[in-house]
């Protein structure tokens, strides 16, 4: 699913969210790309929420389609790959 997301979405979107999040989200990529993600959202600077909505929303975009085409399968809240 992180293929499909921007980068730079990813990286705005990521500026709001938790540190418990953010270590998830680390945890779950490749240590070169977390390293690369947490330099662009430390470079970023001051981001005002509407970009940080607007990111999320591209994101939430991706994922949707990703569901419609059958990549994914949102099950009670938590995105499972299927393909």
């Amino acid at each position: 699913m992180l293929r499909e997301v921007d980068s730079a979405n990813l990286a705005v979107s990521m500026k709001s969210a938790s540190e418990p999040l953010k270590d998830k989200l680390y945890g779950s990529i490749s240590k070169r790309a977390a390293e690369s993600l947490r330099d662009e959202i430390s470079m970023l600077g001051p981001v005002r929420l509407k970009d940080v909505e607007t990111a999320q929303d591209a994101i939430i975009q991706v994922v949707r389609r990703l569901e419609e085409e059958g990549a994914v399968s949102l099950d009670g809240g938590d995105a499972a790959v299927v393909a």
